[in-house]
């Protein structure tokens, strides 16, 4: 599947992506205007939701919040298709997150559209944008792509 990152997960932009970690929404903005203004979709914009307990931290759920921005301004659907389950990625090393699956379910009711390209905020292993995609392909979504807003350096 091919996929995109605006760069990679050091510097500024990390500095960015940890602060919206942490609750800010101030790098929603700037991050939205550069991927739709560089990143490549196709289909419809399906974000890689965080966990409920994330969500209940940060008030917010960073890449929903940032998908729903980008499908405005590049003018594509944006579609909330998908629920995370289990613990955060965070603490567990590259072995487990590559072996992590059934990390998602489909929401109630929705379904799925023919074309979906998935976008998430950073991109470790690729773990989770494989488990999602395999989901969303047995669901009978096309999976075009994946576009993150940065990648880490392995």
């Amino acid at each position: 599947m091919p996929a995109f990152a605006l760069g990679a997960y050091d510097g500024a932009l990390r500095t960015a992506v940890v602060a919206m970690k942490a609750g800010e929404r101030d790098p929603l903005d700037a991050f939205a205007n550069f991927l739709a203004a560089r990143a490549p979709f196709d289909g419809t914009l399906v974000p890689l939701p965080t966990s409920r307990a994330r969500r209940a931290e940060r008030g917010f759920d960073q890449s929903v919040e940032l998908a729903r921005r980008v499908a405005a301004r590049r003018g594509v659907a944006c579609a909330h298709l998908l629920e995370k389950h289990g613990p955060a990625q965070e603490k567990r090393g590259r072995h487990e997150r590559l072996a992590a699956t059934g990390r998602f379910s489909l929401r109630p009711g929705v379904s799925p559209p023919v074309a979906v390209t998935l976008l998430d905020d950073v991109c470790t292993t690729g773990a989770t944008a494989r488990d999602a995609a395999r989901l969303l392909r047995a669901a009978g979504a096309g999976v075009r792509g994946i576009v993150f807003v940065a990648r880490s350096g392995r």
